[in-house]
């Protein structure tokens, strides 16, 4: 599976790339980094595997099926393996919104209203005038995409109007 890190000229020419510096600070990979800001590592023709990976690798071996390796350090580009544990992607996930570091609200690309909207939304709903059907014509939305807004699934976000 993971049998190019027994390779000692590939394991060579990775910590190549890494400015590793005291031993709690981060290693930050100079190499090549994909369009997400990690660090991009080819390991064989055709083949590349995200920097952090290959580190945690080098220094525990194999990683298992279906867990990924993640930064205690939410630094993209760091190779320490001080800085790389073994999670689920719940995990990750979890990890990313504890820390405020995912994209939620407005800063969600899929985002199709601003919290300004979500605030009228809930606002009008409050009121009692509006049904949930009537705010999703007003707004160009789905009946369930408003019940969602005006029952705090979504946007949970401190709203109130």
């Amino acid at each position: 599976m993971n049998t190019f890190i027994t390779n000692k000229n590939l394991e060579r020419r990775f910590w190549s790339k890494v400015d590793k510096g005291a031993i709690e600070e981060c290693w930050n990979w100079t190499g090549a980094k994909q369009t997400k800001g990690y660090g991009s590592f080819g390991v064989g023709p055709g083949k590349t595997q995200l920097a952090h990976r290959v580190a945690y690798m080098l220094k525990e071996g194999p990683i298992p099926r279906g867990l990924v390796i993640m930064h205690i350090c939410d630094n993209r580009l760091c190779c320490n393996p001080r800085h790389l544990k073994v999670g689920t992607i719940a995990d990750n996930n979890h990890d990313a919104i504890s820390k405020g570091r995912n994209a939620i609200g407005e800063r969600n690309g899929n985002s199709k209203l601003t919290e300004e909207q979500v605030k009228d939304i809930r606002k009008l709903y409050g009121t009692g005038d509006y049904t949930n059907r009537q705010l999703a014509q007003m707004y160009k939305m789905s009946d369930s995409a408003i019940y969602s807004i005006t029952k705090n699934k979504y946007w949970k976000l401190p709203l109130a109007g």
